[in-house]
């Protein structure tokens, strides 16, 4: 087992919680069996997990590649929401599931039980920003994004690079009125049909998010659903009550504890999953039924990640019968990969790739190249720090509107 951390360039994309640095962790798991072959997994780049994963050396290394769920056990310890446990079970199981298929010519899709779909639908994933300090070496859209014009243009971009059809919008940053401008201006331009979301992080109270959404069902515009509008489950509870659009999270509902209590308040419809801290492929396709036992829909989540993650994300996402939302990404805006081929996306959509295991491989000078800046700046990301960085008076307040 070699846990290799990495560190690949981040574009100042902007949150309710701070911005990106201008570089990024992640961790990658590599195993290797007695007879060569070799499985990948990927996971956040955080000390904590990077710990993790070296405390559960002794478990994985001899194992067979089958008995994971002993090793689940083992690794997680009953242990909660979205905790760096989670994380690194969810690597090693992505690689073990790297490794059987490699070594059965099936895909990871097939050994959680098949693809109910060939292709996975992505969203755009749009941000405001600051400028880029080395534009040359962007991925897409280099400038600052601080304004509902600029936003129009990103989301060009987005689409005529990617096809991206869903336009989600990281919201959190301006005043609400502008945010809500921005996607008024993101209909006008491209049609009043096309799926929009917005996500502010919990920054918004339960009467300005009530107020948001009559303002928002009075203009020529689809929108999907509002996502973490309001800083606690309860109050999402209280918002549910009071606006007809749904509701969904990933900062409320992150453990299967969280399915329960949700239910009983009625505080969300929308599920957003994640291999990552959901503890692994197979536990997002456990979720998956469970949201649908209680009618409950199902997106899935995204954080900053490389081309492992996203082959990862894109089995894991065919194999869920009842996501029907398109998914999240970051991958559009990372300008450096650590697979030799970066998977592409067509008219939105990203195809299951069809080599056994994930259907990758990695890029061995990129992966020492990545290493070597991960153990030059040893990057932990902290969003409200590096905004604090650029403005001492920044205060991460919640509700702040």
């Amino acid at each position: 087992m070699e846990v290799v951390p990495v560190a690949h360039r981040e574009p100042r994309l902007r949150n309710s919680f701070g911005v990106h640095s201008d570089v990024e962790a992640r961790t990658l798991v590599r195993l290797t069996t007695a007879d060569g072959t070799t499985g990948v997994g990927e996971t956040y780049g955080n000390g904590a997990t990077i710990g993790e994963l070296e405390r559960a050396r002794s478990l994985v290394e001899g194992m067979d590649p089958y008995d994971r769920r002993r090793l689940a056990l083992r690794m997680q310890r009953g242990r909660g929401r979205g905790e760096a446990s989670n994380a690194a079970y969810a690597a090693v199981e992505t690689a073990l599931l790297d490794v059987v298929g490699k070594a059965t010519g099936q895909r990871v899709v097939d050994l959680l039980g098949g693809a109910v779909r060939d292709s996975v639908e992505y969203s755009a994933y749009l941000f405001y920003k600051e400028a880029d300090p080395d534009p040359e070496a962007a991925a897409v859209t280099p400038g600052e994004v601080l304004t509902p014009e600029a936003m129009v243009e990103e989301a060009r971009e987005f689409r005529e690079a990617f096809g991206f059809e869903t336009l989600k919008l990281k919201a959190g940053v301006l005043d609400p009125e502008e945010e809500v401008r921005t996607l008024e201006l993101l209909a006008e331009e491209f049609g009043a049909d096309v799926p929009l979301r917005i996500d502010p992080n919990g920054l918004w109270s339960v009467e300005t998010t009530v107020r948001i959404a009559r303002r928002l069902r009075e203009a020529d515009l689809t929108l999907q659903f509002l996502e973490d509008p309001v800083p606690s489950a309860n109050a999402h509870a209280r918002l549910k009550r009071r606006v007809d659009y749904p509701v969904a999270t990933n900062m409320f509902v992150t453990a299967f504890d969280d399915v329960a209590p949700a239910v009983e308040q009625d505080a969300v419809d929308v599920v957003l999953s994640d291999h990552h801290y959901w503890g692994g492929p197979r536990a997002n396709v456990d979720l998956d039924r469970v949201c649908r036992t209680f009618d409950l829909g199902v997106g899935m989540h995204s954080n900053s990640h490389l081309g492992v993650s996203m082959a990862a994300m894109t089995h894991v996402g065919a194999a869920m019968p009842t996501m029907l939302y398109a998914a999240d990404t970051h991958y559009p805006w990372e300008a450096e990969d650590v697979v030799a081929e970066p998977l592409g996306f067509e008219d939105g959509r990203q195809p299951v790739p069809d080599g056994p295991g994930l259907g990758v491989e990695l890029d061995e000078a990129a992966v020492e190249r990545m290493h070597e800046r991960y153990v030059e700046h040893e990057p932990e990301r902290d969003d409200t720090a590096a905004m604090i960085e650029r403005n001492p008076d920044w205060v991460p307040n919640k509700p702040a509107y």
